[in-house]
């Protein structure tokens, strides 16, 4: 409270805890319009389970729209946590995509770890602008659908990167 922040930061106010009389700095509340988050498994009536160490659920909360994609669709009674995972009640969810791979290049936490050779192909396709048109091009424009796309990185699930002897991905091999 008693820093330059105060002085730089218009959006930090303080109140007055009217219990103890103590004063707190707050900030207004961030509510996205659209949150896109990738659970391992969801119901068709928009019950989730998520990786307990992200904030998902908070996401879903705060957001005015909530799309949830997931690995797996699964009946709503066979939608329970288990170990490091949260469940997200369907008033959070607005909508469920069944999308197999679609946390890709990122990890889906027990089904597939990140692919970071991926990661460093676009950091470094990313650093001019003919090095990113042509990663546009080959991942996101080509590709007809997520299929022809997991094609394209060689996706396996258990193996985020390409299946064969000496994957560059640091995922398990298949």
């Amino acid at each position: 409270m008693h820093s330059d922040l105060m002085k730089v930061r218009q959006d930090l106010k303080t109140v007055r805890d009217p219990y103890s009389g103590n004063e707190y700095v707050v900030v207004l509340p961030v509510i996205p319009d659209v949150a896109i988050i990738h659970a391992a498994k969801g119901s068709r009536s928009g019950e989730i389970t998520t990786d307990a160490t992200r904030n998902d659920r908070l996401l879903a909360m705060a957001a005015k729209k909530t799309i949830a994609v997931v690995e797996e669709l699964v009946e709503p009674e066979d939608v329970l946590p288990g170990r490091q995972e949260v469940f997200v009640a369907s008033v959070h969810i607005d909508a469920v995509v069944l999308a197999p791979g679609g946390a890709h290049p990122t990890a889906c936490p027990g089904i597939y770890e990140t692919d970071a050779a991926h990661i460093r192909e676009y950091v470094t396709a990313s650093r001019d602008e003919q090095g990113f048109r042509a990663y546009m091009e080959k991942y996101i424009f080509g590709p007809e659908d997520l299929g022809r796309y997991l094609e394209t990185v060689n996706f396996s699930k258990g193996n985020s990167g390409p299946s064969t002897p000496g994957n560059r991905s640091g995922g398990k091999q298949s």
